[in-house]
């Protein structure tokens, strides 16, 4: 009996060493269970705070992205807004120029009839000159022998002369209205330009047989170390190298005259003359310009080819496709594309004499230099095919005034 109380006393006491140590355990797992859930609830927290920053800083940077496109789009919009602005005004400048283009069409239409109908009258007019000309096969020769001596007559082709009375205005100067004088065609008239003293600023006309003064004056004192040549359509004449400024130019065109541009270089006691339509000068006795060569375009002077020596005091004209320098030394020289050859020789010597042209045939008056010749030439295209005297004058007829006639002219 007592071992079974025993036994079971000490099962008791096992029973209860055993539950205690259980509860002990179930006590330690229960807190590390709590510690764990702890744990796992502050990780818990600390995850969803973690996301909650993400999620925030994503935001955040969308919320910054959205403000950028926000700007960006009104400044896109600002943009757009400029744009449509200028398109409009670009639209409106299109159309302003559409209107103008049909304005200028207009314009434009008008003016090339103005200059049909201009190029046919002058066409006409040519044709007209032309059927003149083919009468004129004489020369109309005006000058001085002296200071108070004067002699105009028509030359022939064959060189006799037929006496001519050309009336002139009245003066009471001591030198011949004429002294010094040079001339230019313009619009069909005859011109008779400067002179010596008062008359060095004057412009006259010679009005079928008679001179009359005209009221425009030139800017420049121009005598007989000066030039003129008569535009290519003889709407002008092209005056240059006045006394002591003899670089300057002006033209004339029938009542105006108006100042031209000045050449590079000194052309004193040179000539002019056209070179396919564009006035040529060459030459100078001024040391600067003597063996210098310069066209005007209209606009400006430009320098061709030097002429082969020094040359002053000579005569020029203009041929087909060339240019022709009659000089001192009996030489004929021409000027094409642009080379200097001699194509010809006078009979004479020749200085301050004045060259004309009726057809091929050029006629070269008299001058400075005795016997005092004048020589006719005929010029094939290439060369001087002839060259003979026709007449020879009594004393000097300095830069006479020649132009072409027919031979009742002023009878």
């Amino acid at each position: 009996m007592k071992d079974f109380r025993t036994r079971k006393n000490d099962s008791k006491r096992e029973i209860t060493t055993y539950g205690r140590s259980f509860r002990v355990k179930l006590k330690k797992e229960v807190i590390r269970l709590k510690r764990e859930n702890a744990n796992l609830i502050a990780a818990n927290m600390e995850l969803k705070r973690s996301r909650t920053d993400q999620k925030q800083a994503a935001l955040k940077e969308i919320n910054e992205d959205l403000e950028k496109a926000k700007r960006e789009k009104g400044e896109i919009q600002e943009k757009l807004d400029i744009e449509k602005i200028r398109n409009a005004d670009l639209q409106s400048e299109i159309e302003q120029c559409k209107s103008e283009e049909e304005h200028l069409k207009d314009e434009i239409k008008e003016e090339k009839a103005r200059c049909s109908r201009a190029t046919q009258d002058l066409k006409n007019d040519l044709e007209r000159e032309d059927l003149e000309n083919q009468e004129k096969n004489s020369l109309m020769v005006l000058s001085y022998q002296s200071k108070t001596e004067f002699l105009s007559y028509v030359l022939k082709p064959d060189g006799s002369e037929s006496s001519r009375t050309i009336k002139m205005p009245s003066s009471s100067h001591e030198y011949h209205y004429l002294y010094w004088s040079i001339s230019a065609l313009v619009r069909g008239k005859v011109y008779v330009i400067g002179g010596y003293g008062e008359y060095k600023f004057r412009i006259a006309m010679i009005n079928d047989c008679e001179i009359e003064e005209l009221d425009a004056k030139l800017g420049n004192s121009y005598s007989l170390s000066s030039a003129a040549v008569t535009a290519a359509d003889q709407q002008s004449a092209l005056i240059c190298f006045p006394y002591e400024k003899y670089k300057k130019c002006e033209e004339f065109d029938g009542s105006v005259v108006s100042t031209k541009p000045a050449t590079k270089y000194s052309h004193e006691d040179s000539c002019l003359a056209l070179y396919h339509d564009h006035a040529v000068a060459v030459g100078s006795y001024r040391s600067d310009g003597r063996k210098k060569v310069e066209k005007f375009d209209g606009d400006s002077w430009t320098e061709l080819p030097d002429f082969p020596k020094k040359i002053y005091f000579h005569s020029c004209i203009g041929v087909y496709d060339g240019f022709l320098v009659l000089e001192y030394s009996k030489d004929v020289y021409l000027l094409r594309d642009s080379k200097w050859t001699v194509v010809g020789q006078l009979n004479e010597f020749h200085s301050f004499s004045s060259a004309a042209r009726i057809g091929n045939t050029i006629y070269l008056v008299s001058g400075n230099s005795k016997p005092y010749a004048v020589e006719k030439l005929e010029w094939d295209g290439e060369q001087i095919a002839s060259a003979e005297v026709i007449n020879n004058h009594s004393s000097t007829f300095i830069r006479p005034i020649i132009f072409p006639v027919d031979e009742f002219y002023c009878t």
